[in-house]
């Protein structure tokens, strides 16, 4: 589940012989009420080298704000690829690249 401290745990000592450098995930923004547990997981998986590509479609502007002001905070967020709209549709799917921001230590 997002944000649970123990399972995320359990899945990266699973992985620690072979680490993640990639987590894909398509259409997570949705539910308002998992925003922060989402972020929580991507702040445990996505640190150094290691990228979140995400493929989303717009569609409640409060949710997708709320995630992509919290994540800007803590990730460099590019787009890779961007559809049209389909017929009917405002907004195309948008593929976007998270990396981790530098941490700058304070001396």
């Amino acid at each position: 589940p997002w944000g649970d401290a123990a399972a995320m745990r359990e899945v990266a000592a699973a992985r620690a012989e072979a680490p993640f450098d990639l987590v894909v995930a398509s259409d997570v923004v949705y539910y308002e009420a998992l925003v922060d547990p989402l972020i929580e997981t991507l702040r445990f998986f996505v640190k150094g080298e290691v990228v979140f590509l995400m493929a989303h479609m717009r569609r409640w502007k409060h949710t997708d704000k709320k995630f992509f002001g919290k994540a800007r905070k803590l990730f460099n967020i590019g787009v890779v690829h961007e559809d049209p709209p389909l017929e009917g549709w405002r907004h195309g799917p948008v593929v976007y690249r998270f990396t981790a921001k530098k941490q700058h230590c304070k001396k």
